[in-house]
């Protein structure tokens, strides 16, 4: 029998080059994503970039020229979907970045800061010009001092709506009546309003415009002072479960971003150790230099004596997530990806194990990377499935990563958009992000 490695077909790193319109994974056991079942013995048609056929392996007929790919003993799953990046640097930076989260099998992404080159990348990506995940993108912050007035705020959201972004990304504060406004209008448009609450107004102004999205749990622990008080921190459990009922009522969405908030704790405790981590060779120099003892914006603010309490904060925000999640609340995973001390990929999987550690099951920390997001973007096509009709992002694994979540950290291989990357090929773009030249065109 030839062995898998043999039936992998490769893809060059920068070439788009053609491959079969039709493979088939062969006996493979697939975790579709509606529910937590696994089904053994399954065949898996992608013709097209779709899927094409999914059933048990002795009813499916593939057709003559698809390439088989013989997956006993193996699992498939839809591709990661990370809802929360950050884009930034140079063409040939950004480039790179965009092949970390493929190598890692997130197959669709969201970047949270946009600008008219991200349109520019998206459309490259939907074209077949890039190897890239699916690409989403707010615009530019709208919120003060960028726009102040309810009018400028009207005018700001219309604009990015006609030129082409998926969302409005709310970072800062606005008044009252601007803060009304921008909610009002991005309904009225059809565009939805994501990001940070608006602290100067305080969490309940968030309930009341039923913004869509909340990009941090951490958010629901500031003050309309901005601040976080120690003294505080006792009187925010009781809270938890009347902001998860509420949060329910008002079906807002929420990616608790526990890894970025940990990540904090960890580089003012040692950075040292973070930097040590396998994972930061594969950073660009520009970006790992932002990172280190010199300009890390973190460790000029925080000293290891400060770790404690971000701990004990991340510690209420993994309960407020299990008791969010028990409840219902519409979870997704997104990780601040590129924020300093989070490497963009990596940072999935660091997530979909604080999501299990704060102690939500496997698969539905899962889901949170997959079906959640494909509700919460509204795809069309579907992804974060495996069933017919929905775009061929998947990943083949060799172990159940409903047993453990780290089965998913090493993929054998990567299905993105009907384009097979074997563990081979992955390894040739790992080697070119290392060496530096993985963003070269």
């Amino acid at each position: 029998m030839r062995s898998l490695a043999a039936l992998f077909l490769l893809v060059a790193p920068g070439a788009l080059a053609q491959q079969p319109t039709a493979m088939a994974f062969v006996n493979v056991s697939v975790l579709p994503m509606e529910d937590e079942r696994v089904l053994p013995g399954q065949t898996v048609l992608v013709r097209d970039g779709r899927i094409a056929a999914v059933g048990p392996a002795a009813q499916i007929s593939i057709p003559a020229g698809a390439t088989r790919i013989d997956a006993r003993g193996k699992f498939l799953m839809p591709g990661l979907v990370d809802l929360h990046i950050h884009m930034t640097g140079p063409r040939e930076i950004q480039l790179a970045l965009l092949k970390m989260y493929v190598v890692n099998g997130v197959t669709t992404v969201l970047n949270l800061r946009g600008s008219p080159e991200h349109l520019a990348y998206r459309r490259e990506i939907r074209e077949g010009r890039l190897l890239a995940p699916t690409f989403y993108t707010t615009g530019p912050f709208v919120n003060e001092p960028f726009v102040v007035t309810p009018d400028s705020v009207e005018k700001e959201v219309v604009a990015q709506k006609r030129a082409g972004y998926d969302f409005i990304k709310l970072h800062g504060n606005l008044s009252r009546e601007a803060y009304k406004r921008l909610n009002t209008v991005a309904r009225r448009e059809g565009i939805r309003v994501i990001g940070h609450a608006p602290r100067n107004l305080g969490i309940d102004a968030l309930f009341e415009e039923g913004q869509y999205a909340l990009a941090h749990a951490e958010e629901f622990l500031y003050d309309t002072t901005n601040s976080s008080r120690d003294a505080d921190l006792p009187k925010f459990a009781p809270r938890i479960p009347d902001l998860a009922r509420r949060m329910v009522e008002k079906r807002i969405w929420l990616m608790p971003n526990l890894t970025a908030y940990h990540n904090i704790g960890l580089m003012a405790e040692n950075l040292d150790k973070v930097l040590a981590r396998p994972e930061m060779r594969y950073l660009p120099q520009p970006v790992s230099a932002g990172w280190g003892p010199e300009m890390n914006p973190y460790t000029r603010r925080f000293g290891p004596d400060k770790a404690l309490g971000i701990y004990a904060r991340h510690a209420l925000l993994q309960r407020l997530t299990r008791v969010f999640d028990s409840v219902g609340v519409g979870l997704l995973l997104g990780t601040d990806g590129l924020n300093v001390g989070t490497v963009p990929g990596w940072s999935a999987h660091d997530e979909l194990k604080e999501l299990v550690d704060a102690g939500l099951s496997p698969y539905h920390a899962l889901r949170a990377a997959t079906a959640n997001a494909s509700a919460f973007l509204g795809a069309t096509p579907c992804i974060g499935h495996v069933r017919v009709g929905c775009v061929a992002d998947l990943l083949l694994l060799d172990a159940n990563p409903f047993r453990d979540v780290a089965n998913a950290r090493h993929p054998a291989g990567v299905m993105l958009r009907g384009r097979w990357l074997s563990r081979g090929e992955l390894d040739k773009i790992l080697a070119s992000l290392a060496d530096g030249t993985a963003g070269r065109e």
